[in-house]
């Protein structure tokens, strides 16, 4: 008959082995995407401490911008992904200090340049704001005397003031040591929304 079309076994495998090849490039490059994302723009992170309670929860997973500091500046009240000054994971703290500022503790609370920082995401019990203390380490960031941040570096610390090991203890973190800032809380589904 003519008009009927007749397909035998050798076109159907090829078809067949060009639909299984453009799944796996298909694949391939939605791996790729997603790894240039994490590596360039947005990158998760899961919180794995208690230190910035009750902002962020051990298990929240947060979204961090990597690109937006190209353009601009950390801000004070940023809450930012960085390398420690000693061999561990990335850490993830509120930045206090800016580059210059001093930084003082006096009664519990966090005084920038003389003046007290207005601080509402510290940890409260009770009602109350947990207290700011210095560290006895001796050490010249330990805040038990007035701190002035270095050029280039930031004081950074954490929500839970009684339970983060932080710039009080490791002292300030240079521009460079920075993974990005936290914006955005995506896990669990509860507690969906921005990272501040």
């Amino acid at each position: 008959m003519s008009g009927e079309a007749h397909s035998d076994g050798k076109g159907r495998t090829a078809s067949r082995g060009r639909t299984i090849l453009e799944y796996v490039v298909l694949a391939v490059v939605a791996v790729a995407v997603a790894l240039l994302i994490q590596a360039f723009l947005v990158k998760p992170y899961r919180i794995p401490s208690a230190s910035m309670e009750d902002t962020l929860l051990i298990g929240d997973r947060v979204l961090v911008d990597r690109i937006s500091w190209r353009f601009s500046q950390p801000e004070r009240g940023d809450i930012v992904v960085f390398h420690p000054p000693f061999d561990g994971p990335v850490l993830i703290k509120r930045i206090i200090g800016l580059p210059g500022d001093e930084i003082s503790v006096s009664g519990g609370f966090v005084s920038i340049n003389g003046r007290r920082l207005d601080e509402p995401y510290v940890r409260r019990v009770d009602g109350s704001q947990e207290p700011s203390e210095p560290f006895s380490n001796g050490l010249p960031w330990s805040l038990q005397e007035p701190y002035k941040v270095p050029a280039g570096s930031y004081f950074v610390m954490g929500d839970n003031r009684t339970d983060s090991g932080d710039s009080r203890e490791f002292g300030p973190i240079e521009r460079g040591q920075f993974v990005g800032r936290a914006f955005a809380k995506y896990w669990p589904p509860g507690r969906i929304g921005a990272a501040d």
